[in-house]
């Protein structure tokens, strides 16, 4: 048995903790006792990274180099590699105030040693953190050479593309179902096209771009994803999509910030139009989750759509807010500006 942590984006720990639960043998929380096949929590997508703990209670980092405690290390350590390529983990770097010193200078050295992994302090593939504890000190050693917000089928990216992890929250504050209709309005890339696939089919996955560079990045990543066929992309203005009115069950928008791509001053015309789109496209019932940037824009008599952020489903994400719409009604109510 392990002790694990995970680690999510600010904000996304609860659903996080939600996507944990639904892991056979996972405990309640982020941190937690664990029996079951640790290759199991490689497939957490909310996850930013996920850790084996090796707590040591001691007053000072030298109890780092107990046998017992060394032992554990070197057990995590090859655990860890069994559950990537055989090749692909060749060395391991500290990440703890103060890794210079000859504490952890030992460490490092009795470490390689045990594991024949060399080290590295810039650019090893496994990352051993160490911190303080409230009983003293504890190891935290990574499951995977690269952040699990880090996917396998980002062939192509793009300026502005969403983090994959926080396209996985907002798949789950749709509370996606088989039998979905779900739409990506300025799909990009397809980070929430595909996050939403591999969560669980739907009825049909359609994305929306009126970018042609968008559009073939976007088909790169879905054939990375093994998810060719899956997906309807049509390029369109997202202000007219052609597509008829109440036939979509799920919709999520990443709208631009005004940074790396759009401007502040055409958001204000955008995000309404955009709304007043998703609005025509929903069923009555239909879920909406998407990110918009925190500027004032008053939006209102959009129609069939209601956009808010009650306590429960509220995400702040530094400049941008992630937003769940249960069901519908009849204005939108912006967020004020923080």
């Amino acid at each position: 048995m392990w002790e694990v942590e995970c680690e999510a984006l600010p904000g996304l720990e609860e659903l996080l903790e939600g996507e944990v639960r639904r892991v056979p043998g996972a405990g309640r929380g982020l941190r937690f006792d664990f029996a079951g096949p640790v290759a199991a929590l490689l497939r957490l997508r909310i996850a930013q990274s996920v850790y084996l703990v090796v707590p040591v209670a001691s007053a000072r980092p030298t109890g780092l180099l107990g046998e017992q405690q060394l032992r554990r290390l070197e057990g995590a350590v090859a655990l860890v590699r069994t559950l990537h390529r055989r090749d692909s983990i060749r060395s391991f770097r500290l990440g703890a105030a103060g890794y210079h010193s000859s504490t952890f200078r030992r460490l490092a050295s009795e470490l390689s040693r045990r594991t024949g992994l060399a080290f590295d302090p810039d650019d090893g593939d496994l990352l051993l953190r160490v911190r303080r504890s409230r009983d003293g000190w504890e190891a935290l050693l990574r499951i995977s050479p690269r952040p699990l917000s880090t996917r396998s089928w980002r062939v192509r990216n793009m300026a502005g593309a969403l983090n994959a992890t926080i396209a996985a929250a907002m798949v789950e504050l749709t509370e996606p179902l088989e039998s979905d209709r779900f739409a990506n309005l300025g799909c990009g890339s397809a980070t929430l096209l595909i996050e939403r696939l591999l969560r669980a089919p739907a009825g049909q996955a359609l994305g929306y771009d009126r970018d042609p560079a968008a559009l073939e990045a976007a088909r790169a990543n879905i054939a990375a994803a093994g998810l060719e066929g899956h997906v309807q992309l049509v390029r369109a203005d997202l202000e007219r999509l052609p597509r008829e009115a109440a036939s979509v069950e799920a919709l999520v928008a990443d709208l631009p910030y005004g940074n790396l791509v759009g401007s502040h001053a055409a958001n204000t015309r955008l995000y309404p139009a955009i709304l007043r789109e998703a609005a025509r496209l929903a069923v009555r019932g239909a879920r909406f989750a998407g990110t918009h940037a925190t500027v004032e824009v008053e939006v209102r008599g959009v129609g069939a759509l209601t956009v808010h952020a009650p306590p429960d489903t509220r995400i702040a994400l530094g400049a941008a807010v992630v937003v769940c719409v249960p069901s519908p009604a009849c204005t939108v109510v912006p967020d004020p500006p923080s």
